[in-house]
């Protein structure tokens, strides 16, 4: 039995696209968590949102978060609800949605197919 091609999510796509017009900055762990090694950063350089940080465990694993004015997040769950953040919102409203967003839909499918897929989704 074949696997199942993964879904992209149209608006998982969208949020990646706002997301790269973020500034980004690479740290290393040290002998900290990733996630305190990110706050640390955060208030040693008194960081201003919207940021993304890419925090280097080891040579193999490098963690990412989003900076924002709501706190420290993944930068995975920034991507899928972009929306929530107010600063995102005004780079949206900066750059213009249909510059941004151009295309996406012919990407993916919409997230309503998505669900669907997964048979457990509604049980």
């Amino acid at each position: 039995m074949s696997k199942k091609r993964k879904r992209i999510s149209r608006r998982r796509l969208a949020g990646q696209r706002v997301l790269a017009h973020v500034p980004t900055f690479n740290l290393e762990t040290g002998a900290h968590k990733p996630v305190t090694a990110a706050r640390r950063y955060i208030a040693e350089t008194e960081l201003m949102a919207p940021a993304i940080l890419n925090v280097r465990r080891n040579e193999h694993t490098t963690d990412r978060f989003f900076w924002g004015e709501k706190g420290l997040f993944s930068a995975q769950y920034a991507e899928e609800n972009h929306f929530l953040f107010p600063s995102l919102r005004l780079i949206v409203d900066g750059i213009g949605e249909e510059v941004l967003f151009e295309g996406l839909e012919a990407l993916a499918s919409d997230d309503w197919e998505e669900m669907e897929e997964y048979e457990y989704a509604f049980v």
